[in-house]
């Protein structure tokens, strides 16, 4: 168990003994303040803020839940959430498209709106080889339309969100520390999901969907969460070769160690898959490297 003596960074924030003592004060007053009301303050105080100032109440969590397991504080008793009745949302209904691109001009790639999030989460999970679930931490969901001749049409999905913790491929190509594989690594996202609809058998439409989402992620992501990322990610696995990839001049940069983003929680044989990346800037290695800090080790969670 490590023993937490300041300073230490978590992510890219470094914390002080002062931050550590005004962590176990706050804890100590406030013992009637349910979990997510504990850190929602403990952040504001500190504070502890992503670049789009929202407060990093998930880091937050899994730091202080390390503090009480090395016995630095205690924290309120943890309350089930009151159950949901969800609504079951059926997927959007197979399609037959076929034909060359340019009949299905244009198409776009559009952020999903709030009240399509349920649609689009039923179709990923009826479609996708891998079905869908709920993303953490920083994420958008993409339609791929087509526009033509005035009338909208989906004809897939596309999802990004966090980078894979470690990969050793990702890490020793970019040339990272591990210090700024911590620091950093919230400027590369994951394309982790694609879809295009079944029935829909059209020639480069990936390709097309994949260049198009890489000229709008930026300006999206900065609006969304206050920064914009400069590399994209995905995962491929054999049979598969990332065709699409390769036609949208993503590179494929070798192959994992195929112990998945969680290898304590893997069960059953390795699945090795090929990586590829795509730099959104030029400038994209010196956004992503820089001097190690002076202080202790970073943590072994995101913040």
């Amino acid at each position: 168990m490590r023993s937490w003596n300041p300073p230490f960074w978590i992510g890219d924030r470094l914390f002080t003994a002062d931050d550590l003592a005004l962590i176990k004060e706050t804890v100590r007053q406030f013992k009637r303040l349910s979990r997510r009301e504990l850190f929602a303050t403990i952040c504001e105080n500190l504070p502890w803020k992503a670049p789009n100032g929202k407060l990093k109440i998930e880091a937050c969590r899994l730091f202080l839940e390390q503090l009480e397991a090395s016995g630095l504080i205690e924290l309120p008793p943890k309350k089930n959430p009151p159950k949901r009745n969800v609504k079951k949302v059926a997927p959007l209904p197979c399609i037959s498209r076929e034909g060359p691109l340019k009949q299905y001009l244009p198409v776009t790639v559009d952020p999903v709106p709030l009240k399509e999030q349920p649609l689009w989460n039923a179709t990923m999970a009826a479609y996708h080889p891998l079905g869908y679930r709920q993303p953490f931490g920083a994420h958008q969901r993409y339609w791929i339309h087509s526009r033509a001749e005035g009338r909208v049409e989906i004809l897939g999905a596309l999802l990004f969100a966090a980078a894979a913790r470690k990969v050793a491929v990702r890490e020793s190509w970019i040339g990272w520390t591990a210090v700024e594989c911590k620091r950093f690594r919230y400027r590369i996202i994951n394309n982790s999901r694609f879809l295009i609809l079944p029935g829909v058998q059209i020639p480069h439409l990936a390709s097309h969907a994949l260049a198009l989402v890489a000229r709008r992620i930026r300006a999206d992501w900065q609006k969304r969460y206050g920064y914009a990322p400069v590399l994209l990610e995905t995962f491929v696995t054999p049979p598969h070769q990332g065709t699409c990839y390769r036609a949208a001049n993503w590179q494929c940069i070798g192959e994992t160690a195929g112990l998945g983003r969680e290898p304590r929680r893997q069960k059953g044989s390795p699945v090795v898959r090929l990586m590829f990346v795509y730099p959104l800037v030029r400038e994209w290695r010196e956004e992503l490297c820089a001097p190690a800090p002076v202080a202790g080790k970073c943590d072994e969670f995101d913040a």
